[in-house]
C-alpha cells in the first residue's frame, strides 16, 4: 500500500488526543532524533544538534538512515540553513545518496525533495518547527503546514509523508520495503513532542540577546 494512502486513512481516522505527559513527549524526542535510547538533552542545547544517550538507530524507520531531527535542529529553529549544513561531516545521513535528491541543492541551499503525488514534486527547504504549538492543537490537527501552507494539516499524516519522502532506501518509495510507517502510537508520540514545550521553546526569537 502506497504511503499516501496510508497518510490518507490516518487523517479519516483521526490521531486520538494526544497524552500531555513527559513519557509520550520523550518517547516522541527519541524517536525525532533518531535515538535508540534518550536525548542528551545537555550536548544537544550545546551543540543546537541532537545528540544519544547511547546507541543511535542505524536506520529510523527502516529508512536510510536520516532522521526528522537531521533536517530539523533545535540549534536551526527546528529547520536547517546552509551554514549548518556546511558544518556537516561528508557521511552526515542528511547527504544519503540513495534517492532523488540534487546534491548541490541540497549541500549549497538545504533544498530536499518534497513529493506529494497530484499535488507537489518540486525541491524545498525544510520548514522550521518552533511554531507548531500555535498552529496545531495537542491532536495535532493544524491550521496549515509545510514552506508553503499547502501540505496535509495532521501532524501525522505530515510525517508518514516525510518520512516516506526523505528517508526512503529508494526513489520508489514502498512501504515497509523501502521505509517503515510509523504506528498510531509513534505517531501520537512524535505529535507529543513537535507541539511541547521542548520544542517551541527552542525559537530563536525567544532567547535573551
Amino acid at each position: 500500500m502506497k504511503y499516501w494512502t496510508l497518510a490518507a486513512i490516518f487523517l479519516v481516522l483521526a490521531v486520538p488526543a494526544v497524552s500531555s505527559a513527559e513519557s509520550s513527549v520523550r518517547k516522541g524526542q527519541r524517536l525525532f532524533a533518531g535515538c535508540l535510547k534518550k536525548v542528551d538533552d545537555k550536548e544537544t542545547l550545546k551543540t543546537g544538534q541532537f545528540v544519544c544517550k547511547g546507541k543511535r538507530d542505524p536506520a529510523p524507520f527502516g529508512g536510510n538512515g536520516r532522521a526528522c531531527g537531521d533536517c530539523h535542529m533545535p540549534g536551526d529553529n527546528f529547520g536547517i540553513s546552509a551554514d549548518r549544513i556546511a558544518s556537516l561531516k561528508s557521511d552526515h545521513p542528511l547527504f544519503f545518496r540513495g534517492l532523488d535528491e540534487d546534491q548541490k541543492l541540497l549541500r549549497n541551499h538545504g533544498l530536499v525533495h518534497v513529493i506529494v503525488p497530484g499535488q507537489i514534486d518540486e525541491f524545498r527547504q525544510s520548514p522550521k518547527l518552533v511554531h507548531l504549538q500555535e498552529q496545531c492543537d495537542k491532536r495535532g490537527n493544524c491550521d496549515s503546514l509545510g514552506l508553503l501552507g499547502d501540505r496535509v494539516t495532521n501532524l501525522c499524516a505530515f510525517s508518514i509523508q516525510a518520512v516516506s519522502n526523505h528517508m526512503s532506501k529508494s526513489p520508489r518509495r514502498i512501504a515497509e520495503k523501502d521505509f517503515r510507517v510509523p504506528t498510531e502510537k509513534e505517531c501520537k508520540w512524535l505529535v507529543a513532542y513537535m507541539v511541547s514545550d521542548l520544542v517551541a521553546d527552542q525559537d530563536e526569537r525567544n532567547k535573551k540577546r
